[in-house]
């Protein structure tokens, strides 16, 4: 038998066996090399693997947690992307969000039952509830018409929601926005209504008073019935009366979910002091949120998005029967609305952050997680910018023939820059349109990277249209791999209730199997690799 080698020789093996693994590591790294043919034959081998690696977990979903990001079609996500990138200091274009790196995603058509270009409320409802709808009402289907009052009809054509089903079943329900939480997205949770903008009693037509609640009296509701465990998000105003600085004319609703023992915060102070054991109504704002970089980050201010997720992560983990959770970052949409696109990247990213959170707070194996979008923007990244050009910034260069349309010519005949993003309508035109030389002003006159500057638009709108086409939607979690492909919006809504066995007499569950997956070849060379280090060390050290 051979003789046990000294301490220093076992160590000088180990070691030199681990440096053979991390360079093993390394050269299968791309990272420092140059961006030649070699560099993209292995950055697509590279894509090939990690889809051979995926795994598609085929049991049922204990939890759920949808991302909407509002006005978030795929320009936003390329926008953002490089925006991110670029905050850290690089090129931008090779950068990733959180969700791209989620194992499944595919395509949704938006459109509304009575629009091509659709709006957030029946996009919402579609998303929550399995029901496409028409533009403009909440939770019901395309038989209720918009902005019309009949009690027998809006019964008929109520619809439930994952809300609806999850609590059947007894799991519990939060929603976490930037917007109101009496708006259209949040809305579409809880409310049944044929006008989304009736969040108040005084905003309801008085002929129309007695046929339906308004919206933030049918959220108080689902609390009260406790349908809803929390409601983070703005818009105070519709649950005070018009003397207390709301737009209420029949009672402040806040008191009598005080009464109940249900907490109404105002502030980042009192979130963080929640104990997450009690129902919670957040109402962070008079009306929306502000933008992140609005924000007020002290304690009497506004929360974040990522840290009202955190919370409302911190409230639904202690329930042992699941969850559904509902987070928008809602002011995606406004700032694409007023045409100010570095809002719009900012908004996004605070998004991202709130889906770390969820990623970090939650296990792939029991929770489904969905990022998608209700609808995009007319907005637009176009022209000819090198790369590693500022998102927020021009186009004016000429080097080569190449270049021949890096720069506008005007009807003087005088070269200036372009921007990279714009809109097709808006109220960027105002500042850009020179209307007394009925031209393009020149854009190098500005700061392009001021937050409350307005991207150009090619004809003016006071507030800027929504944009029609699909958008991407990301998964990861039980179920997540039936999001490949393309659907239609309420796809979604019936693949949330199928996932987690929420409504089985209509939607079927899923199958009590475990899991199949798909290991490349690359990994099981790793993975062996490593259990020969393992293998040898151990062998050593017991001789």
């Amino acid at each position: 038998m051979v003789s046990l080698p000294p301490i220093q020789t076992k160590s000088a093996i180990i070691l030199i066996l681990v440096t053979l693994y991390l360079v093993f590591m390394i050269s299968c790294s791309d990272a420092l090399e140059k961006e030649d043919k070699q560099y993209w034959y292995k950055h697509a081998l590279k894509d090939i693997q990690k889809s051979q690696a995926k795994r598609r977990i085929e049991t049922r979903a204990k939890n759920v947690i949808i991302f909407i990001g509002d006005g978030m079609g795929v320009i936003t996500h390329t926008l953002a992307r490089i925006y991110k990138g670029q905050k850290e200091g690089k090129s931008g274009e090779e950068q990733e969000l959180a969700w791209e790196q989620f194992p499944f995603s595919g395509l949704i058509k938006t459109y509304n039952t009575d629009h091509q270009v659709p709006d957030s409320a029946g996009t919402a409802t579609a998303i929550l509830s399995g029901v496409k709808t028409s533009m403009g009402v909440l939770g019901v289907d395309s038989t209720v018409p918009f902005d019309t009052c009949d009690k027998e009809q809006l019964r008929e054509g109520s619809i439930p929601c994952i809300k609806d089903w999850a609590v059947k079943k007894g799991a519990k329900v939060g929603i976490v926005t930037t917007a109101r939480v009496t708006h259209a997205t949040p809305g579409a949770m809880y409310a049944h209504t044929p006008h989304r903008d009736w969040e108040s009693d005084s905003d309801v037509p008085v002929q129309h008073k007695g046929c339906v609640k308004d919206i933030a009296s049918q959220l108080v509701d689902s609390l009260l019935d406790k349908d809803l465990e929390f409601a983070m998000g703005g818009g105070a105003k519709k649950f005070i009366p018009k003397d207390q600085g709301g737009s209420r004319e029949d009672k402040d609703l806040t008191e009598e979910l005080i009464k109940r023992g249900i907490k109404v915060f105002r502030n980042t102070a009192q979130l963080r002091n929640w104990d997450t054991e009690s129902q919670m109504l957040g109402l962070f704002g008079n009306s929306h949120m502000d933008f992140e970089a609005d924000r007020s980050i002290d304690g009497s201010g506004q929360p974040s998005l990522e840290e009202m997720t955190r919370q409302a992560l911190n409230r639904l983990t202690k329930h042992e029967d699941g969850y559904v959770l509902l987070v928008e970052a809602g002011r995606i949409d406004h700032a694409h609305h007023l045409n100010q696109a570095r809002h719009a990247m900012e908004e996004t990213m605070q998004l991202e952050k709130a889906v770390k959170v969820a990623t970090d707070m939650t296990s792939i194996e029991d929770t489904l997680i969905l990022v998608t979008a209700d609808h995009s923007h007319a907005v637009t990244m176009s022209g000819y910018p090198k790369r590693g050009n500022d998102i927020l910034g021009y186009v004016y260069d000429y080097i080569d023939d190449r270049d021949k349309h890096r720069f506008m010519v005007t009807r003087g005949n005088q070269t200036q820059p372009y921007q990279t993003v714009s809109y097709a309508n808006g109220p960027g035109y105002e500042l850009h349109f020179d209307k007394e030389t009925n031209d393009w002003k020149n854009i190098s006159q500005f700061d392009v990277r001021a937050w409350n500057y307005t991207q150009p638009a090619t004809f003016y709108l006071p507030y800027e249209t929504h944009g029609g086409e699909d958008v991407a939607v990301y998964a990861r979690g039980p179920m997540a791999h039936h999001v490949t492909g393309l659907h239609e919006q309420n796809y979604l809504g019936i693949l949330m209730a199928y996932a987690t066995c929420s409504n089985p007499e209509q939607f079927q569950c899923p199958a009590n199997g475990g899991m199949s997956s798909f290991i490349s070849r690359n990994q099981t060379y790793n993975n062996l690799l490593i259990m020969f280090i393992i293998f040898t060390c151990f062998t050593y050290y017991i001789e």
